[in-house]
């Protein structure tokens, strides 16, 4: 029957308090996944005092749980664990062992019905912080009663609960070693997670704003690409104003220079449209040409009253094209007054070129890409997201409450406080917003990955400890136990009193003995084990040099990988710079490779790979030049202390030798050709100590190349001192 204890009602009291203001400031780990440690003060009090003022104790506690989560599950979870470690201390149930049962039997059930009826956490994020409420239930569990452990006042407190039985030895050293055994290992389990869940999100953030960068800076290149074309187009037609007769022909031949318009158009200063391509869609449509009219659309207006190059928000075409479109519009002038307009020329962007855009760059990752106008309507967005051109882009920034360094929102759910996704964003020169965004949900799931792992492996090393330890007590007790009954037959009453020699005991004689033979047993086998490792050292560093060099090479081709070329650039580039010499970097890609994969299967690509791969080991022989294959069909050149006025002629001239190969298919015996382009920029090694830089420059160098039909060589000498 339940007492009255005053001094067990302070003492209750005082650990709830400290329990409550501990709780106010739960420790976050990851996203919104706490760790409580005020609950210790549940398990000391279930431990000493019993079960009803633990759930005194544990109220207390829960008030500052609930001021902190605002939730009210934790009154019905935290009071019901109170007493479950209280009666199991009463039945002489170790508090660690009771708490393992308690939560996988009664707590996680209970939190998990709970969240699905309760809670609009995502289906996605309910086992995983169900596992977590375990496995912090778990740590309060092993500190608590690892404090009652070690301070032993406590043991004397007047009127605790005690065992019914006086536990033995093998019982105590066992459970000891299991108390030590979960605190180090949940302990070095959560900093290593934690760690890793850093560099995930540093590695993914890092990521999220390289794609963000390089996706914005190919939108830019496409847009200012298109808009110089129409800049050129309208002084050209300036110029030819005389002979209007042509402009179609003339238009529909600019049009196949630049695919990148899904339409272009001339309009008159009435705004109706004189020339059209392509001219079928002009042809098709239902309304005569003639009456055909621009002169309401915002690209007219900007582009003939006020007389500039306009790129504008995206929009719905109609009439000559219905599709969602960006245009880009300038003025055409009389060849005899360049202030006086007599028409534009437009056209309009095709936004689907804006997928290949996203597929070449984040085709690899999950990476998934929307890009906004200055009216905050959507351009484009990739497929996963399902945001259609035209619509408003609307999101709204979430897990403000998690612990993270990722900026995250919501698109579909926007009054949901989980997050949906984590993102980058780019401000394009033109004002467009580019945003990169990447599930949230499988971060969360790797994360959950690891507290499992982490449980299971607790799980495990428990049992093992239990097993173990209590054969190890069991040997040593048992043979104590022996000796102590025969010397307390013989009349022995303090072991303390004899030393080991020839009156002691035959039994620790042997022992000693026994011990002395092993020591110089275990020195001749230290010898020989130390020869042994020494054997093995030799054998190991010989399989290490081994494996290095195939880290550092591609399998395929036998060059070096993109990793060893990033270390071999920072090497060269201090080289050349201390000697103030001026440096090659070039990227160079197989044209059309899909193709080839195509016609002659992917044995036939691999070939083209070797057959180029080998051609530049021998066209690129200098010690000091660097050749690696950066991925797939490119390959990386650095070429140190070059001759600026030569370089271009000696890439070239590879160039064209590889124009000319006849290349054997082992496939099927076909022959095959191909052709390279290569982007690549000459300047002295001071331009930058950035890998990036450089390739970003290569890189668009590559696209010009690759733009203006492929099967040539773009290259820039940048000033030395301005790295853009």
């Amino acid at each position: 029957m339940f007492k009255f204890n005053r001094q067990h009602l302070t003492i209750s009291l005082t650990l709830g308090l400290m329990g409550l203001l501990a709780n106010l400031y739960p420790i976050p780990l990851f996203g919104n996944v706490q760790l409580i440690l005020g609950n210790i003060v549940i398990v000391i009090s279930a431990i000493l005092l019993g079960p009803w003022f633990a759930l005194l104790t544990a109220v207390l506690c829960a008030i500052g749980l609930f001021i902190a989560w605002g939730s009210w599950h934790v009154f019905i979870l935290f009071s019901l664990e109170a007493i479950w470690l209280g009666y199991a201390r009463r039945k002489d149930i170790y508090a660690l062992y009771a708490d393992i049962g308690y939560w996988l039997l009664i707590g996680m059930p209970i939190f998990y019905a709970y969240i699905i009826l309760f809670s609009k956490q995502p289906e996605s994020h309910i086992s995983f912080i169900t596992l977590k409420q375990g496995i912090n239930g778990l740590i309060y569990a092993a500190l608590g009663s690892l404090i009652v452990t070690l301070f032993s006042s406590l043991w004397t407190l007047e009127g605790k609960v005690k065992d019914q039985k006086r536990r033995t030895f093998n019982a105590q050293l066992t459970y000891s070693f299991t108390l030590v055994l979960t605190i180090s290992l949940l302990g070095s389990t959560l900093i290593f997670n934690h760690k890793m869940i850093e560099k995930q999100q540093v590695e993914l953030q890092q990521s999220l704003q390289d794609s963000a960068m390089h996706l914005g800076l190919a939108t830019e290149v496409f847009i200012d690409t298109h808009k110089k074309a129409i800049d050129n187009a309208s002084r050209w037609l300036s110029l030819s104003q005389t002979n209007t007769q042509n402009w179609q022909n003339r238009l529909s031949k600019l049009h196949q220079s630049y695919p990148g318009f899904i339409t272009m158009l001339v309009a008159d200063a009435d705004g109706k449209i004189v020339s059209a391509s392509p001219f079928s869609r002009l042809n098709s449509n239902k309304e005569a040409p003639d009456n055909l009219s621009v002169k309401d659309r915002h690209y007219f207006q900007e582009a003939f009253f006020n007389q500039t190059t306009y790129v504008s928000p995206v929009f719905l075409g109609r009439g000559f094209g219905s599709d969602p479109i960006v245009a880009v519009s300038a003025p055409i002038y009389q060849s005899d007054n360049a202030n006086q307009p007599i028409g534009i020329i437009e056209g309009s962007l095709n936004l689907k070129t804006f997928a290949d855009i996203d597929k070449n760059s984040t085709g690899h990752h999950q990476h998934s890409m929307v890009i906004v106008d200055e009216n905050h309507r959507v351009i484009y967005a990739s497929s996963p997201l399902s945001l259609a051109p035209l619509l408003p882009f609307t999101w709204a920034e979430s897990g403000k409450k998690y612990k993270t360094s990722l900026n995250m929102l919501n698109l579909h759910d926007i009054d949901n406080p989980n997050p949906e996704f984590v993102y980058a964003s780019y401000t394009l020169n033109n004002n467009w917003q580019l945003y990169v965004v990447h599930p949230f949900a499988p971060l969360l799931k790797t994360v959950e990955t690891q507290y499992l792992t982490t449980f299971a492996i607790l799980m495990l090393s428990l049992i093992i400890t239990i097993v173990l330890t209590r054969v190890i007590s069991q040997r040593l007790t048992t043979p104590l136990s022996i000796l102590a009954n025969k010397f307390a037959q013989k009349g022995y009453q303090d072991a303390s009193d004899y030393n080991i020699d020839e009156e002691s005991p035959r039994e620790f004689l042997t022992l000693f003995q026994s011990l002395r033979q092993s020591k110089q047993q275990l020195i001749s086998h230290q010898l020989e084990l130390e020869e042994k490792v020494a054997i093995r050292t030799y054998e190991l560093e010989k399989v290490n040099k081994k494996l290095q060099s195939l880290a550092e090479r591609d399998e395929l081709t036998g060059l070096y990988n993109r990793r060893y070329a990033a270390e071999k650039f920072r090497i060269t580039q201090e080289f050349c710079h201390r000697s103030d010499e001026a440096m090659a970097f070039a990227i160079l890609d197989i044209d059309n490779f899909k193709d080839i994969n195509d016609n002659y299967g992917h044995q036939g690509g691999d070939e083209c790979l070797r057959v180029i791969a080998k051609k530049m080991k021998q066209f690129f022989k200098r010690d000091t030049d660097v050749v690696a294959r950066y991925g797939g069909e490119e390959f990386l050149l650095i070429l140190p202390m070059c001759n600026v006025l030569m370089i271009e002629e000696h890439l070239n001239e590879f160039r064209h030798m590889i124009s000319q190969l006849q290349i054997d298919n082992p496939q099927d015996n076909a022959r095959m050709t191909m052709t390279v382009s290569i982007g690549a920029m000459v300047s002295n090694a001071s331009y930058s100590e950035s890998l990036e830089t450089w390739l970003k420059e290569a890189d668009l160098n590559l696209y010009k190349a690759k733009n203006q039909g492929r099967d040539r060589v773009i290259i820039s000498i940048p000033d030395a001192h301005s790295p853009t």
